[in-house]
């Protein structure tokens, strides 16, 4: 079984977007795990639909990371496609690079697009008169 991505792997592929590494620039690593909560609650609602895909029990609230070694506990495709992307625009908002901080948010929500599986179901019609009685 495939090892799913920590906060660190995650934190590491986000920071090679700005050229460095996590020994270049030790002050960011503080804020990855903060960083990675806010990418769960932002992907929460898309985890939740790749559950109902999956036919797996969908969360009732966005999971949480607490270290830096820890695995990020939604699934790898969203995680690995979506997360570094996620995690890069504040890197770069951090560098003052608010035009690539813009990009790496676009990378980011197509990723999260593509890595979101489409649901199929019957649509209601709330706008339907039936049943209504029109004068």
């Amino acid at each position: 079984m495939r090892k799913k991505m920590t906060v660190k792997e995650c934190f590491e592929t986000a920071l090679s977007f700005l050229s460095e590494t996590a020994e270049e620039n030790p002050e960011m690593k503080k804020f990855s795990i903060a960083w990675c909560n806010v990418l769960l609650g932002e992907t929460f609602e898309h985890e939740n639909v790749y559950r109902i895909y999956k036919g797996k029990e969908e969360l009732l609230h966005p999971l949480k990371v607490l270290g830096y070694e820890e695995e990020i506990p939604y699934n790898e495709n969203l995680v690995r496609k979506a997360f570094p992307y996620g995690m890069a625009r504040w890197m770069f908002r951090e560098n003052d690079d608010i035009s690539a901080s813009h990009e790496y948010y676009s990378l980011y929500v197509n990723a999260i697009k593509e890595a979101t599986p489409v649901l199929f179901g019957k649509i209601k019609d709330v706008y339907s008169a039936e049943g209504e009685k029109w004068d």
